[in-house]
């Protein structure tokens, strides 16, 4: 995945563990693994979560990313949404419009 689309896909993800109106520890590890694996410096992590709101159109996050970031973040989804433990109805809600999104 290009740099570039770190922060859309990062702030996709932080929308679905959000979304619910709090943000768990477990969510937040998650989050943290996951910005470690794609090896983001701190300052594009800070400058990625600055951007996180339930706002944003996912729609346009996800045309911000190549094929091969769309089909990482299919198999990130769910594992975002029970990143603490339990999967709310608003995430899994969130999650279906982001796969709507990816087609």
């Amino acid at each position: 995945m290009n740099p570039s689309e770190h922060a859309p896909f990062i702030q996709l993800l932080a929308q679905v563990l959000i979304v619910d109106g709090a943000l768990s520890d477990g969510e937040r590890s998650y989050l943290d693994a996951v910005m470690d694996r794609l090896a983001m410096p701190a300052d594009a992590r800070k400058a990625a979560l600055a951007g996180v709101s339930l706002d944003s159109p996912v729609e346009e996050r996800v045309a911000a990313l190549s094929d091969e970031a769309k089909r990482l973040l299919r198999h990130e989804l769910e594992a975002a949404a029970a990143s603490d433990g339990e999967t709310k109805a608003v995430e899994l809600s969130l999650v279906q419009r982001v796969r709507a999104a990816l087609g």
